[in-house]
């Protein structure tokens, strides 16, 4: 009965909520249906959807093995219903033109809550299919109509099977593409925050390799601050490791023999991890490279 599927007035009494159905003096549940096409006339578009999802919310209170893919194809039952008959019955009427066009636009505007292609056409169906039979002689790489359309509506065993195979392969095709186009733009965003505050020019090493410049931010990582006797600088493996990779590389005149100019931010890295040379703080090599100590300054 349609009266489980909207929320009607009381005759005599005022709206309880603007969106109820039915009359001020007589309430029929039998013309539910009708009371619900009849008030989308009096709706603005705005309220297409908030008039939709207040009834469905009714329907979903009343009615506990209902779900909203019932009662929207329910809906769309009702309004194409309403489309044929005023189409039929008074097609040159200017108001039948009128409330045709506001149905479709509420039909419209149903596709946003729409899931399951209810709303669909059969105009927008055969589209749809037109699109996948291209798409998929894109994905073939092939050019025969006639074989894929027989293929996939003349086939007596299969042809469902083969249509509902491509189908899904597409659909996941087209997801993989959004996803890899998100990517992208997150990657990009990445790039533009990083040309804003790289340099321009990286810091040269001249002469000799990176290992004393590793010396020495190794020697920083551990200083202390020689008034409060604790640790001075804090910082993650990672950050050192860009620190350097980032603000750093090999001179022109002074390349490596691989001629990589660029100083490799995972080698770095495993120094600030303690993977690699764990030797090279060892006191024996103070005369490799260079030492910090402290100075007399606090001791003025």
């Amino acid at each position: 009965m349609d009266i489980k599927y909207f929320k009607l007035r009381k005759a005599w009494r005022p709206l309880n909520h603007k969106f109820d159905l039915g009359g001020f003096l007589k309430i029929n549940p039998v013309h539910a249906s009708g009371y619900f096409v009849m008030r989308i006339f009096t709706l603005k578009e705005t309220e297409y959807l908030p008039f939709y999802i207040y009834h469905l919310k009714y329907y979903l209170e009343n009615n506990t093995d209902g779900s909203e893919q019932a009662f929207l194809t329910k809906i769309i039952e009702y309004i194409d219903k309403d489309i044929r008959s005023r189409e039929i019955l008074h097609y040159y009427k200017t108001i039948t033109k009128t409330r045709v066009y506001n149905l479709s636009k509420f039909r419209e505007a149903l596709k946003q809550v729409d899931k399951w292609e209810i709303t669909l056409t059969n105009e927008d169906r055969i589209k749809k299919s037109v699109s996948y039979v291209q798409d998929i002689m894109d994905w073939q790489n092939v050019n025969d109509t006639r074989t894929v359309l027989s293929k996939l509506l003349f086939d007596e065993v299969g042809s469902d099977k083969f249509f509902i195979e491509y189908k899904n392969i597409i659909e996941e095709r087209d997801r993989l593409k959004a996803e890899l186009a998100d990517k992208i733009s997150e990657l990009n965003n990445q790039k533009k925050k990083y040309k804003a505050i790289a340099p321009k020019n990286k810091i040269q090493i001249i002469s000799g390799d990176h290992k004393p410049l590793l010396d020495l931010f190794l020697q920083m990582k551990d200083l202390e601050n020689p008034s409060t006797k604790r640790g001075y600088l804090h910082a993650s493996p990672d950050t050192w490791a860009s620190l350097l990779s980032n603000y750093f590389e090999y001179g022109d005149k002074n390349m490596p023999k691989d001629n990589q100019r660029e100083i490799i931010w995972g080698s770095v890295r495993d120094y600030f991890l303690g993977k690699s040379g764990i030797s090279m703080l060892n006191p024996d090599n103070r005369e490799k490279y260079f030492h910090i100590k402290e100075s007399n300054r606090y001791n003025r």
